[in-house]
């Protein structure tokens, strides 16, 4: 564990009547980071995150929650964290104001900002004009979601975990979501878990990619798209002569995987495939060549979802040839 570590995660193992749901798991999350954890149904996503929230215990294994054992001292650890799980349970019987009032109370907030605390998280989750003052069993799917974010937001827990919290939402509230996490980078470590890829990827730094209860792959998405790719691929835009751009490549020792022509623009398309000496060389050949515009190059990246089928399918691939 380092000191900018917020969650370390270490030999986790959890077994459901003798089922290993999770095995040995090991991983880090940095203290102020956006993490998104991924993987198919079933993949044990859930247990992590309820074990992380001190809901329920593991096997073996440890999780060390801002310096505090949850096998140990799983009180000290769970005022640290905020949990926000995917059924979202909230009492019918009382209006948005009147819980989130109560969940601060129960959350240590002193009482004279109580309100200032509960109106603050209504405000930002859309809540306050119109929402506060009615009863959470008229609520649709949506609204009942921001419910469960603003409770997960309210206080000054350093841990936020979010499991699957845009469910029901629509584009503009999802959009709510987004800068509520973005205002929190930095201030606040926070893990989510969703099946909507498109949104992991614009909020999130770094990626945990689970299968069958172990880890398949982790870091940013451009470590992870590297890893997918296996090789140093990358796209350039270049305008110019055909002749003449083609040349450069040719003569800076790069292997051209595609080479087209723009339908909309004079220039070319180029996906290539290069060793660092020769990308390197390449980079002063066309920047140094007054007959090339260079309007764009750089890393092909790999979409989360191809990262994520990539990575699972392999996992899958493992499994079948262990059992032959």
């Amino acid at each position: 564990m380092t000191k900018g570590d917020a969650i370390v995660v270490s030999e986790l193992t959890k077994k459901y009547c003798g089922q290993v749901a999770l095995n040995a798991l090991s991983f880090s999350i940095e203290r102020g980071s956006v993490v998104g954890l991924i993987g198919p149904n079933g993949a044990g996503k859930s247990s992590i995150l309820k074990i992380l929230a001190g809901i329920i215990t593991g096997t073996s294994g440890d999780v060390i929650i801002n310096g505090y054992s949850v096998a140990e001292n799983v009180m000290r650890a769970k005022q640290h964290v905020s949990f926000m799980p995917e059924s979202n349970p909230l009492p019918d019987h009382l209006r948005v104001g009147e819980y989130l009032r109560f969940r601060a109370g129960l959350k240590g907030i002193p009482a004279k900002k109580i309100r200032q605390s509960a109106e603050k998280v209504m405000r930002q989750c859309d809540l306050y004009y119109e929402a506060r003052y009615r009863m959470i069993k008229t609520l649709s799917k949506g609204y009942r979601q921001r419910v469960g974010i603003a409770d997960a937001m309210l206080g000054n827990s350093e841990i936020v975990i979010l499991d699957e919290p845009t469910i029901g939402l629509d584009p503009h509230q999802i959009i709510g979501v987004r800068k509520i996490i973005d205002a929190s980078k930095g201030t606040r470590t926070i893990l989510l878990s969703s099946h909507i890829l498109s949104e992991l990827e614009t909020v999130c730094d770094n990626f945990i990619i689970i299968n069958r209860g172990r880890i398949v792959a982790t870091g940013s998405l451009d470590e992870l798209s590297n890893n997918v790719q296996g090789k140093n691929i990358f796209c350039a835009r270049i305008g110019g002569d055909e002749q003449t751009v083609e040349e450069n490549f040719k003569s800076a020792g790069v292997q051209i995987l595609e080479f087209k022509r723009s339908l909309y623009n004079e220039e070319y398309v180029i996906k290539f495939e290069a060793a660092e000496e020769a990308y390197r060389l390449l980079l002063l050949k066309i920047s140094s060549n007054r007959e090339l515009l260079v309007r764009k190059i750089g890393h092909v990246e790999c979409s989360l979802e191809e990262i994520f089928l990539n990575s699972t399918s392999r996992c899958r691939d493992q499994d079948n040839a262990d059992d032959l």
